[in-house]
């Protein structure tokens, strides 16, 4: 399964440009045999042959990345005070096939004003097919236009003459004043893209970590070192000078990328799936040995945000004014379960989360319990964390970063890849992971949107916190039970929720009526069918699973009744209805549904048909679907069962994925048929 990671050479650990690499002397760009030739990526050279490229796939896009190469290099006097400076140059070819894509031909460069990063050799062209010739419109001043915000100074291009199948094409530097930022690069956009390559070349003064992500594959991933001949270079900083005469260079390249225009059922974020690399400093060297470190480790961040008045100092205070609140929340406790038990149900039903996810205060704590009563998600969890330690209690913050937030990249920690906090206790041997900001969840439970691979303790443990999806269960159980009466065909359907789908229905619940609730679903009943006294069990109770049930009545006047007994759980469509996947399967969790009905055969009627059973499994087990049918005498009975052992499937394993729930939504739609008896 793909995952953001660091990536490493030779040991998959971390890659650090500038150490431990291969040593090459030629500048030649070494790719993997049968790889695609390299593009000519001289500006300007448009050929005819070039307005019909081979796409890829079988559809024809709106638009398509001839090629996107980008530069780095480290220049000595372009940074601050005369020092080293990042040169980032890029040069982009584009064929526009559709006029739905000419939002492409207005690019807009951002200069972060402070930064004092600078825009140098700017230059464009739109190109036309005319009578076989190519013609060429350049760009000019009067196609660039300034603008600026509080913090950037932007410059505007707009192409000239570009119609459906133009191609445009731009390069321009970047200059970064500063040696702490190499500009990502993303290989994978909205658009099918050719060829991708980002070329970078480093000073063996410093050390960068590669994040690495997505699940394409590299045509180019080849590092070189070079030994001038020229004088040592000298880089100063904290009155320390360092000398190397020695770069380098390593270049990434892909090949026919394909567009990533919307996510796929049960993704996470696209972003966690786009080939794309980013950077990080982690070190500056000198030649006698000395290295200053840039990089952060967990106790170090651990001892940072403890520290800060936005995170944690207020947990080591006494904080009195929770006493006289806390002392009747707790009287009368039997043990420390029933403590924490009750000062988490008070924290939850006493504050109001707003919906901001965020892992620091907006506020002090005080604040929120003297007079906001309400906060983020942080002002509510760590609040939390600070009431159990007023009690004596083992509670520690934990961080985490949600499911639409993206992965996490743990070998190199970044606090603003984290975006959520709940929080840890410890007591009699077990562990509780609480989340106080949502009044629908219930307790040692969690939001789904919190299974995402890890978070991590910040406390002394510095815990890795497992938060898989494939470590969890959602468990939903239907009966339905039909039968003759002396009112007609009558009977009732009950559903017991999971865990995820009562967290769901409650939220809900806050919003709209329970009347309303069973509208909706009166609203997909057939001309056929009625519903009687319907309602919710254990609406206000969020440790227990919802139940949610209705009374029904039929009317069969028809001579041949075809009857899907499963009402509302099965599946008219399939998931997964593409042929291909791009990116892993992820579920939010193990799936456990049970659906059983009872029902006698309707007055007057006979079975004409009555659907078979059958029993399907996944090639590695993970899966189980089973469609139990059976008759004995008047009584039809069913089971059906669904078991997803795993909630995260690769690539590798879609078509079997999608074949599985190909089967099961043609089984699910079979009616049993029956015939009016003359």
């Amino acid at each position: 399964m793909n995952r953001t990671a660091a990536i490493s050479l030779p040991a998959c650990l971390l890659l650090l440009l500038a150490t431990t690499m291969l040593r090459a002397q030629s500048d030649q760009i070494s790719r993997p045999p049968g790889s695609p030739d390299r593009p000519d990526m001289t500006f300007g050279t448009i050929r005819p042959e070039s307005f019909t490229p081979p796409l890829i796939g079988d559809s024809t896009p709106r638009a398509v990345v001839l090629f996107d190469r980008g530069e780095v290099a480290f220049e000595d006097g372009r940074g601050n005070r005369g020092g080293f400076g990042v040169v980032f140059r890029r040069h982009t070819r584009i064929l526009i096939l559709h006029k739905s894509a000419f939002h492409l031909a207005t690019l807009t460069l951002s200069m972060y004003r402070k930064g004092e990063t600078t825009l140098e050799d700017l230059k464009g062209a739109t190109y036309n097919l005319e009578n076989g010739n190519v013609a060429t419109s350049n760009l000019d001043k009067s196609n660039i236009f300034k603008d600026r915000n509080t913090n950037f100074d932007m410059e505007k291009i707009a192409f000239p003459n570009v119609k459906e199948g133009s191609i445009i094409e731009y390069s321009y530097t970047l200059v970064y004043p500063t040696i702490g930022f190499i500009p990502p690069w993303g290989f994978q956009g909205g658009y099918p893209e050719l060829w991708s390559e980002y070329d970078i070349t480093v000073p063996r003064l410093f050390d960068y970590a590669v994040k690495m992500l997505g699940s394409e594959k590299f045509v180019v991933d080849t590092i070189m070192t070079y030994n001038d001949n020229s004088p040592s270079l000298p880089y100063s900083t904290s009155n320390r000078t360092f000398f190397s005469n020695q770069t380098v260079r390593h270049v990434w390249a892909e090949h026919n990328v394909p567009p990533l225009e919307k996510p796929e059922p049960y993704t996470t974020t696209l972003k966690n799936h786009l080939s794309r690399l980013e950077f990080q400093l982690s070190a500056v060297r000198q030649n006698n040995g000395y290295i200053q470190t840039y990089s952060t480790s967990w106790p170090q961040l651990t001892h940072e945000l403890l520290k800060s008045d936005n995170f944690g100092s207020s947990l080591s205070d006494h904080n009195r004014f929770m006493d006289e609140d806390l002392k009747k929340v707790v009287a009368g406790s039997a043990s420390k379960a029933e403590t924490i038990r009750r000062l988490y149900a008070w924290v939850r039903d006493h504050f109001t989360c707003m919906p901001v996810d965020r892992i620091y205060l907006s506020q002090p704590l005080k604040k929120t319990w003297e007079e906001k009563k309400a906060g983020n998600v942080a002002d509510i969890n760590l609040l939390l964390t600070a009431v159990y330690r007023h009690e004596g209690l083992d509670a520690s913050p934990v961080i985490l970063s949600t499911r639409t937030n993206g992965y996490t990249n743990d070998n190199y920690p970044l606090l603003s890849e984290y975006n959520y906090v709940i929080t840890r206790v410890r007591a009699d041997g077990k562990d509780y992971l609480l989340d106080a900001s949502r009044s629908y969840v219930g307790f040692n439970q969690l939001p789904e949107h919190c299974y995402n691979d890890w978070g991590r303790a910040i406390d002394s443990t510095h815990d890795h916190i497992p938060l898989l999806a494939d470590s969890v269960k959602e468990s939903r159980r239907t009966l339905v039970v039909l039968a003759n009466t002396d009112s007609g065909y009558t009977g009732t359907y009950s559903r017991t929720a999971g865990v995820f789908e009562s967290m769901s229905l409650r939220n809900q619940l806050k919003r709209i009526k329970p009347d309303d609730f069973f509208e909706g679903i009166r609203k997909t009943f057939p001309s056929n069918k009625q519903m009687g006294a319907a309602g919710f069990d254990s609406s206000y109770v969020p440790e227990v699973p919802l139940v949610w049930h209705y009374d029904m009545k039929y009317r069969f006047t028809q001579k041949t009744l075809y009857f899907n007994p499963i009402i509302h759980e099965r599946f008219n469509t399939s998931p997964f209805s593409s042929e291909e996947r791009h990116y892993p399967v992820e579920m939010n969790y193990c799936i456990d549904n049970s659906y059983v009905v009872s029902m006698e055969i309707p007055k007057g009627y006979v079975i004409d048909q009555l659907p078979k059973s059958q029993r399907i499994t996944l090639s590695d087990s993970s899966g189980v679907f089973e469609y139990a049918a059976s008759v004995d005498e008047q009584t039809i009975s069913l089971r059906v069962q669904l078991k997803l052992k795993k909630a995260v499937y690769s690539v590798e394993e879609y078509t079997g994925l999608r074949n599985f729930f190909s089967i099961i939504t043609s089984k699910e739609k079979e009616p049993i048929v029956f015939k009016k008896i003359n």
